[in-house]
């Protein structure tokens, strides 16, 4: 190009072309975020991010930030903002860490790694993810040219910073303030260049623009890079750029990064201490790396069940800790998230992995920790849950209904047992609390047919089903299956309504549902009452909540196939036989019941008829699997709280090292064990505030008597 240039400039043309346009050891400070890989089709030819593999993508990048360092000064910065993606190549998609690999690999051609400031998110984009957390930071790495930089790592390793909304077109625009605080740790000078090769819509140059303008800034220039057409014509208009030039394509070649696997001269260190997941957190990244190693061994792969979860941290971690933890996929592993635990001034990663199994799916219940609402929205729940739409997703097609009558409610108001009109019919129905969902989804006991003693787990489809208690083996026979209790708070209603001649979820007809004969003093006799009448347009509408009707009870779908299995056994029956004896629309999904693995399938509630006629059975698990319940879906503030998200800030609610290990448990440990921390938990709150309460009477008292 010659000479320095002493205005902004704006290079319009393919991105190595417009680097190859500038001088050598020009460029003060590049500060960029590229396409991410697969995220976004910008529709124009040449574009960085749809490569075929993602190792094709980070060799592009790091072809092109070899020719980009050749243009910074010696002492030149180079910040770059990338983000992630998850691949669907495993068997569960794996997050395939690709700004650390990208680094990685970037250290390896000849750039030094300074630092990684962590971009936390409050506003960050939601997900309707179940079995990870919700991805809410962003990397931005920083890389010199030299040791002997202008690079001041002063500042906090995290910032919080929001999303930015723009009336700009165009989807991935990072904030001002992000290039602000950038900015704000280097040493800048008059006449410095500033360099974002991927300019987008022009936010760097923005924030270069307001860096100058003020009176006791730097005179500090931009030079941006766009190879999209529409971008260009937005730079120009938000920045003023007067001078822009079109750099004709060039021809170059780039090669695919190839990873290896985890070091050779790491001893393993296999964490063996519960079989149902690990939470273990290194100190250093020599503990990291052995710990690592150990998932490798037979001996770890043994002692674990198929389902575990396993979370692996290092508080002292180097870039080959972020870098080795992709390659578990090699070792039969897929990686769900990489949290970040962090106190501002530092940050560590805790990397949350599995099994890549195609028989069982790992635990994870996402609903124990979520953030509960600081304040507790006060609602007139009985004015506002009359006419609210039920959409009922338990049967082969989806039909809708509403609420005409609220016959029972839980002590805070909310509905518990409700009466919902479909098109004729109506359904007396039970309605899950969303701060009770896991007591009554996942709330089944199940007990020794021999001993009685409560088991742990109802069926392991991978391991040895015995009662700990007595040593009986179950599961042989329909005598050695589990027996089955249902949380009393269920069993109560549904006997009450059993005794009514009714049956949650039973699908009536309008005028059987008023003929039937209740007892005067049954709470049900509210049914008379009803206002069947109310016209679509007289009922509420209810933008953005309503109800799903569902199956009541989470169980496993293995053990639903081998319930059916002894069942079909004990009849001397094939699968065959049974399909031949369903309608024909069954011939190719009722083989999918007796399957243990991910192809297996759970019978709907109305197919539980047929499968009670075929084996002439009227209880036990068949009963179970035709409860049905509502769950209160809205998208305001939720009831159950938020999904805190994979950025964990110390101080929130994890006060210590033993406030996260116990945090990051409850997502794998078994329902009832859950069940009972909490219920202690309670109690131990309960008894706090005993003695409080006790200590300010006894001051009360005092006082009195003074």
């Amino acid at each position: 190009m010659g000479g320095n240039m002493n205005k902004d400039i704006l290079l319009h043309g393919d991105v190595y072309a417009c680097l190859d346009y500038l001088d050598d050891d020009s460029i003060a400070v590049a500060i960029t975020s590229p396409p991410y890989w697969k995220q976004r089709d910008y529709k124009f030819e040449g574009q960085i991010g749809q490569e075929k593999t993602p190792e094709e993508y980070i060799g592009k990048l790091v072809k092109i930030f070899n020719k980009l360092r050749q243009k910074l000064r010696e002492d030149g910065i180079f910040f770059l903002n990338i983000g992630d993606k998850y691949l669907n190549q495993y068997g569960k998609s794996h997050l395939l860490q690709i700004p650390y690999r990208l680094a990685y690999h970037m250290v390896k051609d000849g750039w030094y790694l300074e630092d990684i400031i962590i971009w936390y998110k409050p506003n960050h984009m939601p997900s309707s993810a179940k079995d990870r957390f919700t991805n809410t930071y962003e990397p931005v790495l920083v890389l010199a040219k030299s040791r002997n930089n202008i690079y001041q790592n002063k500042r906090p390793k995290v910032v919080e910073i929001p999303l930015q909304q723009t009336s700009w077109k165009h989807t991935a625009v990072y904030p001002e303030k992000l290039v602000w605080e950038i900015l704000k740790r280097v040493e800048l000078k008059d006449e410095d260049l500033i360099l974002d090769p991927f300019a987008g819509t022009g936010t760097t140059a923005v924030v270069v623009n307001k860096i100058r303008d003020n009176l006791y800034c730097k005179k500090i220039y931009s030079v941006m890079i766009e190879k999209g057409d529409e971008f260009v014509d937005i730079i120009k208009e938000r920045t003023k750029i007067k001078k822009v030039i079109r750099v004709k394509d060039v021809n170059y070649e780039y090669q695919p990064v190839i990873d290896v696997g985890l070091p050779k001269d790491v001893s393993p260190n296999p964490i063996l201490k519960d079989k149902r997941g690990e939470v273990y957190i290194a100190q250093d990244q020599t503990e990291f790396l052995s710990a690592l190693k150990g998932i490798t061994l037979d001996e770890f792969k043994k002692f674990h069940r198929e389902d575990a979860l396993y979370f692996f941290g290092v508080k002292k971690w180097d870039l080959s800790s972020l870098y080795y933890a992709y390659t578990i996929y090699q070792y039969g592993y897929v990686l769900r998230n990489m949290l970040i635990v962090s106190d501002e001034n530092s940050w560590y990663p805790i990397f949350m992995f599995a099994r890549d199994s195609t028989r069982v799916a790992y635990k994870f219940y996402l609903d124990r920790i979520r953030i509960k609402p600081k304040t507790k929205e006060k609602r007139k729940w009985q004015e506002e849950f009359i006419g609210m739409k039920v959409k009922d997703i338990s049967g082969k097609e989806s039909i809708e209904g509403y609420v005409v009558k609220v016959l029972e409610k839980y002590d805070d108001g909310f509905p518990k047992v409700v009466v919902v009109q479909w098109n004729g019919k109506a359904s007396i129905e039970f309605v899950i609390h969303p701060e009770k969902e896991e007591f009554l989804m996942e709330g089944l006991k199940f007990f020794c047919p021999k001993c009685y003693s409560e088991l742990t787990e109802p069926y392991d489809p991978i391991g040895d089903n015995q009662c700990l208690t007595c040593g009986q083996q179950l599961w042989i026979n329909l005598e050695t299956i589990p027996i089955i209790q249902e949380p009393k708070e269920i069993s109560e209603i549904a006997k009450e309504l059993e005794n009514n001649e009714y049956h949650i979820g039973q699908i009536l007809n309008i005028k059987d549902l008023k003929r039937k004969k209740v007892s005067s003093s049954s709470k049900f006799l509210l049914l008379e009452r009803i206002n069947w009448g109310a016209s679509p347009g007289a009922r509420k509408l209810m933008l953005g909540e309503y109800f799903t009707k569902m199956r009541l009870y989470r169980i496993d779908q293995p053990f639903v196939a081998q319930y059916l299995t002894l069942l079909r056994k004990s009849k001397n029956m094939s699968i065959q036989d049974v399909i031949n004896k369903l309608p024909k629309e069954y011939y190719h999904t009722a083989s999918h019941w007796f399957r243990k693995d991910f192809g297996g399938s759970i019978p709907i509630p109305q197919d539980v008829e047929l499968i009670k006629a075929i084996f002439d059975v009227q209880n036990g698990l068949l009963r179970i699997l035709k409860r049905t319940a509502l769950k209160f879906q809205t998208v305001k503030t939720s009831i159950k709280g938020k999904n805190p998200g994979d950025y964990i800030k110390n101080g929130d609610y994890i006060k210590n090292d033993d406030d996260l290990i116990k945090f990051l448990k409850l997502l794998y440990i078994p329902s009832n064990e859950y069940i009972t921390i909490v219920a202690q938990m309670e109690k131990s709150k309960s008894e706090e505030v005993l003695k409080k309460n006790r200590f300010i009477i006894e001051e009360l008292t005092n006082e009195g008597k003074e």
